[in-house]
């Protein structure tokens, strides 16, 4: 795991079910009824790219277009994160083009 916070997450569960720190990860998920972390972020992400389109206020759509053009600059802004997170779902490629066009 590559972020602290699973794997701190991973240790607690592990941890509360008492088992070997060799167990998979998704036995312990699935045990607890969980979903990865990513998962809740993306969900996030999606309900606030969401809001952010439907909202009336111009000045919030100024500031997505602008965060999705910067993106193509900057791989640690909003938007780059969630294009990437796109990437691994079916028909990614209308997603995406769906969230540069706006």
């Amino acid at each position: 795991m590559d972020c602290p916070l699973l794997t701190v997450h991973m240790c607690l569960l592990q941890g509360i079910l008492c088992v070997k720190r060799a167990t998979p990860n998704w036995s312990v998920l699935c045990a607890c009824g969980q979903e990865p972390l990513q998962f809740y972020w993306f969900r996030a992400a999606v309900s606030f790219y969401n809001a952010l389109l439907c909202s009336n206020s111009s000045t919030l759509a100024r500031v997505l277009k602008a965060d999705i053009a910067m993106s193509t600059i900057n791989k640690k802004c909003w938007s780059a994160k969630f294009l990437d997170a796109i990437h691994g779902l079916e028909r990614s490629s209308d997603f995406q083009h769906r969230v540069i066009t706006f």
